[in-house]
C-alpha cells in the first residue's frame, strides 16, 4: 500500500513540476508559435526531419548490433532496428528522452532468456556510448572556442563539468581497455563478484576488452548519429531564420539534449524549451526564443517519427516461453 502511495505521490508530483514547468515557458514566451506555424506545416521541412531522423536511428540500431555481437547473442540486424523504434516509440510517452530504453531492456531479455544480462546490458552501453559521445562534441567544442566562456560564469562552470566528464571517461576507457595485465580493471569486480547479479554484469562488460574494433566502430557510428542531428538542428534552425554557425550547434544541441533526458515530462518537453532558451541567452545569441522555438519544431518532428513505431511494437512478438504483455510496472511508467 506505501508503495502504491509512494508511486502516486511521484506520480503527481512530476504532474505538478510538468505543468508549472510549461506555464513557466509559456509566460516567458519561450516559443514563438506564430513563427512555428509558419514552419511546421512545411512538407519539405517534414521529409527532411523524418529521413534525417531515420538515418540517426539506423546509426543507433547498427551501432548497439556491434555492442550485441559482441556478445555472441542471437539478436539480428532487423530485431534491433524494431527494439530501436520500439524504444523511441515509447520515448514519446515516457519522462525524459530515455525512457523507452526500459522497454528495450525488457524486450531483449525476453529475446535472451538464458542471457538476460548479457542482453539488458548490451542497452545499458548503447546508451552510455550514446552519451559519452553526446557530451565529447560540446567538450571538443568548447575547447577551440574559449572565447564563448569569457563573460559568461554560467558557461564556464558548464564547460568545465563536461570536460570533467569527458576526462573522466577517456581516462576509465583507456585503463579498460590498454591496461594489459588488467589489474587496476579486475581487483576491485574481486569484491563485488559476491552478488551473483554484480558478477555476471562484471563479466559481460569484460567482454569488451577483447573487442576494442566493435566498440571503437559503435562509437563512430554515434558520432555519425549526432552529427547528422546537429545538421538537421542547423537546417530547421535556418528555416526559423536563425543564422548561427554549425560550431554553436555543436555545443548547443548535445547540452541541450542531454538535459532534456531529464525525466519529469514525456520526450523532453518544457526541460528542452528552458534549455535552448537558456543556452540562447548564455551565448547572447539575438532572439533566445528562436532556440525554444526551434526545440519545439524538433520535438514535433521527434515524435512524428517515433510514432512509427507503434507499427514495429503491434507486429513484435517476444519468444514464446516470454508473455506477450508488457509488466504492469513498465505500463505505469509509460503512463507517468
Amino acid at each position: 500500500m506505501k508503495s502504491i502511495l509512494r508511486e502516486r505521490l511521484k506520480l503527481g508530483l512530476k504532474l505538478l513540476l510538468g505543468a508549472v514547468l510549461i506555464y513557466y515557458v509559456l509566460r516567458s514566451k519561450m516559443v514563438d508559435f506564430y513563427q512555428l506555424k509558419l514552419v511546421l506545416f512545411s512538407p519539405l521541412n517534414l521529409v527532411i526531419s523524418l529521413l534525417f531522423l531515420a538515418f540517426a536511428t539506423l546509426c543507433c540500431a547498427t551501432r548497439w548490433y556491434l555492442l550485441v555481437r559482441a556478445q555472441d547473442l542471437s539478436l539480428t540486424r532487423k530485431e534491433l532496428f524494431e527494439l530501436t523504434m520500439i524504444g523511441n516509440f515509447f520515448n514519446t510517452f515516457m519522462p525524459g528522452s530515455v525512457g523507452g530504453d526500459l522497454i528495450k531492456a525488457w524486450y531483449v531479455a525476453g529475446q535472451e532468456p538464458k542471457r538476460k544480462t548479457k542482453a539488458i546490458f548490451t542497452v545499458l552501453l548503447d546508451r552510455m556510448v550514446g552519451l559519452s559521445v553526446i557530451v565529447f562534441y560540446a567538450a571538443s567544442t568548447l575547447l577551440f572556442y574559449t572565447e564563448w566562456l569569457e563573460q559568461r560564469r554560467e558557461l564556464q562552470v558548464l564547460a568545465y563539468s563536461v570536460w570533467g566528464f569527458t576526462g573522466a571517461s577517456l581516462l576509465l576507457t583507456f585503463l579498460f581497455f590498454f591496461n594489459r595485465n588488467g589489474k587496476a580493471v579486475i581487483r576491485v569486480p574481486k569484491i563485488l563478484r559476491r552478488v551473483e547479479a554484480i558478477a555476471k554484469v562484471i563479466d559481460a562488460g569484460l567482454l569488451y576488452r577483447n573487442h576494442l574494433t566493435a566498440v571503437i566502430f559503435a562509437v563512430l557510428l554515434s558520432a555519425l548519429s549526432v552529427f547528422g542531428t546537429n545538421l538537421l538542428y542547423q537546417i530547421q534552425g535556418t528555416t526559423l531564420g536563425i543564422s548561427l554557425p554549425f560550431s554553436q550547434y555543436l555545443f548547443i544541441v548535445p547540452v541541450a539534449l542531454t538535459v532534456s533526458a531529464i525525466p519529469i515530462l514525456p520526450g523532453g518537453i518544457g526541460v528542452g524549451q528552458v534549455a535552448f532558451f537558456t543556452l540562447f541567452q548564455w551565448m547572447n545569441i539575438p532572439n533566445p526564443e528562436r532556440g525554444g522555438t526551434l526545440c519545439t519544431l524538433m520535438q514535433i518532428y521527434t515524435i512524428l517519427f517515433n510514432c512509427i513505431g507503434a507499427f514495429f511494437y503491434l507486429r513484435f512478438k517476444r519468444r514464446p516461453q516470454e508473455t506477450g504483455e508488457i509488466p504492469p510496472a513498465l505500463v505505469k511508467r509509460a503512463a507517468m
